[in-house]
């Protein structure tokens, strides 16, 4: 058993290739897994302690226990189809860095990144305003959030200020929720417009 980033959680994997390194206190295993599941390849590591026989382990690349939304993709290749959507391009950028921030237990830097995430998201679309207060109130009278999405926004900005300004360590939990408000504002606005406008085209229009 062994986590895979692919299925997201713990599968059955087939050891591919397996060496060891004997040492003084411990005994290195190092295998080439791949999943049972959906046959992504990793690599997994093993240390075994000789006086007790406790074990340590560790995969290569790290496992994620989140995986990124399928839109982001699109809109990131999208920077080079279209001039006007290198600036989305630019915060898939930053929302890929903090999805790695997450999956590399980075949890401060994740939670500053998503403040400055949702900061740059409102400035595209409303303008940069003198204070965090004038842009969500701007945010949601444009349309783009309503007043339920403004106060989890709000939440979500003050893990950021907390970590930023007052050493405050968010949980891998704190910041899947965090994660949830940004993609259920970012998706929206940048990953299902164009879709839900293909998806409205194909649908016959209703009879007189």
């Amino acid at each position: 058993m062994a986590p895979c980033s692919d299925c997201v959680g713990k599968r059955k994997h087939k050891i591919l290739f397996e060496t060891a390194q004997y040492e003084e206190e411990t005994v290195e295993k190092y295998a080439m897994i791949e999943c049972c599941g959906c046959g992504r390849i990793s690599m997994g590591y093993q240390r075994v302690w000789k006086y007790d026989g406790s074990v340590d382990n560790d995969y290569f690349p790290s496992p994620v226990s989140r995986k990124e939304p399928n839109w982001v993709y699109w809109v990131w290749l999208g920077q080079f189809r279209a001039s006007d959507e290198k600036e989305a391009a630019k915060l898939m950028f930053l929302l890929r860095e903090i999805y790695r921030a997450v999956h590399g237990g980075q949890y401060r830097l994740a939670a500053m990144g998503i403040r400055a995430l949702l900061e740059q998201v409102m400035i595209m679309k409303v303008g940069d305003l003198p204070t965090f207060n004038d842009k969500l109130d701007a945010f949601q009278r444009d349309g783009y959030i309503s007043a339920i999405q403004r106060g989890s926004m709000r939440a979500t900005l003050d893990v950021g200020d907390a970590a930023m300004h007052r050493g405050f360590v968010p949980t891998e939990q704190d910041l899947n929720v965090a994660l949830d408000v940004v993609e259920g504002v970012m998706a929206p606005i940048f990953g299902h417009a164009n879709e839900a406008e293909a998806l409205a085209k194909r649908v016959p229009p209703r009879k007189p």
